[in-house]
């Protein structure tokens, strides 16, 4: 019999023992089959799954029955097979040994594509989600941001230097070593490590990030962001790096800026603009430059280019034939939620742009 046929076979003899449909034989059978299983998997996860719940408590009731033969015969047990038993029920309950791999970790669907029911667009698209990649200097990684995770959790056994990653769509928030707690935008990197030692503490930001930093000021909390260094004692403020030009929004405290030999103080309620020769200060809009870490699009006063830079890192589209609209240079007003489907986000730009936006996958065209 050839190795497909085998495989074939098997796959029909899981399907009938996942519909409760095998012979004693049989299950017996699928549970020795587990401990000779190929590495590749030949299964979807929920198949998987399901296997295992059915697997554990058939053998929960095999070893149970085992257990009471034993005591009314005094026959056949021993301490060896009950080792064995409580060995087999151990490997199916962790699944690792059940089925000889390595394990995987689910990548969370973030912006998922789903049916759309207005009837307006060929597909409809889900928000993003709160979710973020941990990765140490030996190339360990950890998926963070399931529903089960507690906030801001994350590995204790990562140790040294960590970088935390937020893919498009994505959101995270964690709090470091001296408390100081860090929100990081979607398509956002922050290097840090898992605990501050000398006379500073020091992080590396690629993106955007809302720093709530604690205070020690024998400490100073500086951020290196491209060519520049912020640095603070115990402040609130929002770093925004996306674009050539970074901009520096603080909320409480106060931040020095030093970059490419200049520097400037910034006090609340204003802004720094790091561009390649200079430091410019001026008045910020303190809510609409922190809307994204309360969920919301704030889009007081911005231009549609801003508006699709921020839909389409939240959503994970790209927009086509957006140039021409781009080039008009409309400035818009009002707030949307980012827990809106894609839909819903169109259909008040369709009418504040009079403008029509479809979507078709994760390709967005302005007609």
């Amino acid at each position: 019999m050839t190795e497909d046929n085998q495989r074939e076979q098997a796959q029909k003899l899981l399907k009938k023992y996942l519909k409760g449909e095998c012979n004693p034989e049989e299950e017996l059978m699928v549970i020795e089959w587990f401990f000779s299983f190929e590495e590749e998997p030949i299964l979807p996860m929920e198949e998987k799954e399901a296997v295992l719940g059915r697997s554990k408590k058939a053998l929960l009731h095999k070893f149970e029955s085992e257990v009471n033969t034993a005591k009314s015969t005094r026959k056949l047990f021993t301490w060896k097979r009950m080792a064995i038993a409580a060995s087999i029920l151990f490997a199916l309950t962790t699944t690792v040994i059940l089925l000889k791999q390595k394990p995987t970790t689910t990548v969370k669907q973030l912006a998922a594509i789903t049916a759309d029911t207005s009837g307006m667009f060929k597909n409809d698209i889900l928000p993003g989600g709160r979710f973020a990649k941990l990765s140490n200097a030996s190339g360990q990684t950890q998926l963070l941001g399931n529903e089960n995770q507690d906030e801001n959790s994350s590995p204790a056994e990562f140790k040294g230097n960590l970088t935390l990653e937020v893919p498009m769509a994505g959101t995270y928030s964690l709090v470091l070593s001296d408390g100081t707690t860090v929100w990081l935008n979607a398509a956002s990197k922050l290097e840090y490590p898992d605990q501050f030692a000398g006379n500073e503490r020091r992080v590396k930001l690629v993106g955007e990030a809302f720093f709530k930093v604690a205070k020690d000021a024998s400490k100073p909390f500086r951020i290196e962001v491209e060519n520049s260094v912020i640095e603070v004692l115990g402040t609130s403020f929002n770093v925004n790096a996306y674009h050539k030009e970074i901009s520096t929004s603080l909320v409480e405290g106060k931040v020095k800026i030093i970059s490419q030999g200049h520097e400037a103080y910034l006090s609340p309620g204003n802004e720094a603009i790091v561009s390649t020769n200079n430091i410019r200060i001026q008045p910020a809009d303190i809510q609409k430059n922190t809307a994204w870490q309360r969920g919301e699009f704030l889009l007081d006063g911005s231009s549609l280019e801003e508006i699709i830079s921020q839909v389409s890192r939240w959503y994970n589209v790209d927009f086509v034939n957006a140039e021409e609209i781009i080039a008009l240079d409309n400035r818009f007003s009002g707030t949307l939620s980012r827990d809106a489907r894609l839909s819903e986000v169109l259909k008040i730009l369709a009418y504040t742009t009079n403008r029509k936006f479809e979507i078709d996958g994760r390709q967005i065209f302005i007609r």
